[in-house]
């Protein structure tokens, strides 16, 4: 009672206007209620509003916004908080009085803050309206009194601008711009979320965004709207679950060449999933499959069975339509370009969902011109050019093809063999001179056309009619004449050009024709030997090179080495041949020689003599033929054990061989650093062992074994996971975290291990339970382990997650345990809140179940419509913050709010 007394003296004193300002000081540092008053006395000193401006309590510096007394300064930083308590502050319109511009000088926060009221003066409203400010613009969306012709104009302003363009999104969302919703406000804010909104209207991206999905923050239902460098990290995680990596392949909008590869690499992918990436577009995304020691041997060896069918010229048209039934678009393109591919199946490809395979189909040269004339009206361009650039095509598809598309296209239509006369002359004075160049290049081009162009006012389409060897001696004369030097040195180089025009183009003033006048082959010697005495040292080497040259080889022949492009295909040529051309050939002839060297290694045997001649090459599609090979030996095996590829590692790991000849390697990779590669070793030595392959090597393998077997039984005694959990085997000591059991057994040197049944993990004799032991591991995997286990007590949670960085996997795998099992989790919830910017963060903390109601109640006003969505859905939302949200701007928020009031 005397409590009580005390405290509403201390009250009333607070609140007199006859109270000394330093009592005042004194006054609000002795609870919170007095510091609430003293805020609010307009007699209480600025020094003191300035230090209860940094209460930690919200109705103190509320009152403080509102004391007319308060800095000026302090009252504009209050205002981005309580910006009604700042409008009705008498100092403000006072402030306002003194200086009419003070509202356009405000910081920026602030005058959001105000512009977000409905009882701002018009005027701020229509000055903000073209103000061409995102934050601004963004304010005076949310403000509910704006009617249609302010949206208007706010949309017309904030287009005109690409910084204040997406403001556009969020003001046709407003309440007066299509009027309320009576129902499908759910399906609305889903459809904008799905339709990857997030970004482009007043919400950002950012790298917490991983993080929330690993937790479990992240609903399913919005994958495809998330970011895609995300989904690309979602794809990758060795713990998403199978149906989440099938979504995101059958969603064309999420399935993008980096996130096919993730889901190729991820063990989780089902198999299903694995054979149609084994046939993808992208080389890439194939060989990543390819790494997966979950893709079946059977579809490696098909996959090369098909690729050497559709590069041999001689398949005949039963095989390629056998190839065409499966659903690979790599091998159906390829049946698509090939020559002996039969009628209806290339009319058949013609409809491919694939334009790849279309343009494919477009570009065959043993094509039906009734499936050109489909094609040609194709959506994509790439079919179209791929029509034009078919030697078969005739000249009246070409014609139809000519007004619509663009220039690269009708160069190509300008260069075909059946391009008319007609088409020639038309092309001929196109505006784009590469067009006009093409014309020239085309051997059935009429004289009168090179004729005419060789006076083209651009010295670049001149250029190529001087070099053309078609171009009449009396045009090639002309040009040499031409004021542009690089003309005239074209018709030097021109083997056709007469005699009489080289001697005079020997004596030119400029040294890059006199140059090239010293390499045409039609040079007479006695020019050659004048301008061996050329005044520029350069020209007269050159002339004198050529001179020698011509002496040694008349004709001037190019002596260029066998194409060896056919041996590299064959798939009869020697292993060692191949070997010899991936090491000395072209790149073309190395990539082919590598194909089937792959092939060969897929679909029969090897010596190991052969193989161990292949090792010696680091390129990974021979590296991964190797680590597939049945017969692959301990020396190669070791190689690729000691690869810094993970993949490598993981893919060998699963290779049935490696058990039987390499113990001493499947000890390294039951012992590697990668999850992934100690978990396929053991996922193969436990196959092996149902087959009783394993036998040879009882003392290792059995030891082995016989841990793993004893960690799975859920009845274990303690004393045996105890001895478990000092295993040498990580994944054993990872098995013994994961047991039920092991939160209740207590481990000390020197006391008998017994059940605990207490949750707590402190003992008073210094003891702890096997799971806390196993918390301090040296592995990580071990520690991701306890904090995966269901039993794991709070507090060995919470170490954990202390003790480690926000993105580091143990941080992670503990505070997902602690939001999924302990009440005190949820406050781990607000350090994903970035309270600089509305983000996708904030947007899924504010949308989960156990966001705390004060977290709630303060993002009741974001600047972010999805934002406050998500506060109006939440269960967890005060009843007064639902209600301010019934009477929001935004026409979804508005609608979410009064439907759950």
């Amino acid at each position: 009672m005397a409590n009580s007394s005390n405290l509403l003296a201390l009250v009333q004193e607070a609140a007199s206007e006859t109270t000394s300002h330093k009592r005042l000081e004194e006054l609000a540092h002795t609870s919170r209620e007095v510091a609430r008053i003293v805020a609010a006395n307009v007699c209480t000193a600025p020094e003191v509003l300035q230090q209860l401006a940094k209460s930690e309590d919200d109705e103190t510096r509320k009152a403080v916004a509102s004391n007319p007394n308060t800095p000026t300064e302090i009252l504009f930083q209050l205002g981005v908080e309580f910006p009604y308590e700042l409008l009705e502050n008498p100092v403000f319109s006072l402030l306002l009085l003194e200086n009419p511009n003070l509202f356009q000088e405000l910081p920026e926060h602030t005058q959001a803050s105000l512009l977000k009221l409905e009882v701002i003066p018009d005027t701020f409203l229509q000055w903000a309206l073209t103000h061409k400010r995102p934050k601004t613009m963004f304010a005076v969306a949310m403000n509910p009194k704006l009617s249609k012709s302010d949206l208007c104009k706010l949309v017309y302003e904030a287009g005109t601008n690409w910084l204040t363009s997406r403001v556009v999104n969020v003001a046709k969302l407003h309440v007066n711009w299509m009027g309320e919703m009576k129902a499908g406000w759910e399906e609305a804010a889903f459809s904008v979320i799905q339709k990857h909104q997030l970004v482009k209207d007043d919400i950002q991206h950012d790298e917490l965004e991983f993080k929330l999905w690993q937790i479990g923050i992240i609903p399913e239902a919005f994958l495809a709207g998330l970011h895609r460098n995300t989904l690309i990290q979602i794809a990758r995680n060795p713990c998403v679950p199978g149906h989440i990596l099938e979504a995101l392949f059958k969603n064309p909008k999420t399935a993008t060449k980096k996130v096919r590869a993730a889901i190729a690499n991820n063990l989780n992918t089902p198999i299903h999933l694995l054979e149609q990436l084994a046939g993808d577009d992208d080389a890439w995304v194939r060989q990543t499959v390819f790494q997966n020691p979950n893709t079946p041997a059977t579809i490696y060896r098909l996959f090369y069975e098909y690729s050497s069918a559709i590069q041999n010229p001689d398949t005949t048209g039963a095989t390629l339509s056998e190839i065409a039934k499966r659903d690979w678009e790599y091998t159906r393109t390829g049946v698509a370009s090939h020559p002996n591919t039969p009628p209806e199946i290339l009319m058949k490809l013609a409809y491919n969902k694939s334009w790849k395979t279309r343009a494919a189909v477009a570009g065959n040269p043993s094509v039906p011109v009734e499936v050109l004339e489909i094609l040609v009206d194709d959506k994509r361009l790439g079919v179209c050019h791929a029509v034009i650039r078919n030697p078969i095509t005739p000249a009246s598809l070409l014609v139809r093809m000519l007004s619509n598309y663009k220039f690269y296209q009708r160069q190509d239509i300008a260069r075909h063999p059946n391009a008319t006369p007609a088409i020639l002359e038309l092309l001929a004075r196109d505006t784009d001179c590469y067009v006009r160049v093409a014309v020239v290049e085309n051997p059935n081009t009429p004289m009168k056309l090179l004729t005419y162009l060789a006076q083209d006012k651009d010295f670049y389409v001149r250029n190529h009619v001087a070099g053309n060897y078609r171009t009449p001696e009396t045009v090639l004369a002309q040009l040499a004449d031409d004021s542009e030097y690089m003309v005239r040195q074209y018709v030097a180089y021109n083997p056709k050009t007469p005699v009489s025009v080289l001697r005079k183009l020997a004596t030119d003033e400029d040294n890059n024709v006199r140059c090239a006048v010293a390499e045409n082959i039609s040079t007479p010697d006695d020019v050659l030997a004048l301008l061996e005495q050329d005044k520029v040292e350069w020209v007269k080497a050159k002339a004198k090179k050529f001179r020698q040259t011509k002496l040694i080889n008349p004709l001037h022949q190019d002596f260029s080495t066998e194409d060896n492009t056919l041996v590299a295909v064959n798939p009869e040529t020697p292993i060692e041949v191949l070997l010899e051309l991936v090491r000395t050939d072209t790149y073309q002839v190395h990539l082919l020689s590598i194909q089937n060297i792959c092939r060969r290694m897929a679909t029969s045997n090897m010596s190991t003599a052969l193989l161990e001649k292949c090792a010696v090459f680091d390129t990974i599609e021979i590296q991964i033929a190797l680590a597939r090979h049945p017969n692959i030996p301990e020396s190669v095996a070791a190689k690729l054990v000691s690869s810094q590829s993970v993949r490598l590692r993981r893919l060998v790991a699963q290779n049935p061989n490696i058990i039987q000849v390499a113990p001493e390697l499947v000890k390294k990779l039951l012992q590697d650093k990668d999850e992934d590669v100690r978990h396929t070793v053991l996922a193969r030595l436990l196959r092996e062992k149902t087959t009783n392959n394993c036998l040879n090597h009882p003392n290792f393998y059995c030891e082995f074994l016989q841990e793993w077997q004893a960690v799975q039984n859920p009845d274990a005694s303690s004393q045996v996971l105890i001895e478990l959990a000092q295993s040498q085997w990580i994944i054993i000591r990872e098995a013994v975290a994961l047991h039920p059991k092991a939160a209740m057994i207590l481990f000390a040197p020197s006391i008998e291990p017994k059940l605990n049944t207490s949750r707590s993990c402190c003992k008073s004799d210094g003891s702890m339970t096997l799971l806390e032991k196993l918390a301090l591991d040296e592995h990580t995997a071990v520690k991701i382990a306890v904090a995966r286990n269901s039993n794991s007590p709070a507090d060995v949670l919470e170490n954990l997650a202390r003790n480690y960085k926000p993105n580091n996997s143990i941080h992670i795998a503990a505070v997902k345990a602690l939001i999924n099992y302990y009440p005190r989790g949820k406050l781990y919830l607000k350090s994903f809140i970035n309270n600089n910017f509305a983000s996708i963060s904030n947007f899924f903390v504010l949308l989960h179940h156990l966001a705390p109601s004060d977290l709630l109640a303060k993002h009741g006003r974001s600047s972010s419509w999805l934002e406050r969505y998500a506060v109006a859905t939440n269960p967890n939302t005060p009843q007064q913050i639902r209600q301010m949200l019934a009477q929001d701007a935004n026409r979804i928020v508005r609608a979410a709010a009064k439907a759950l009031m």
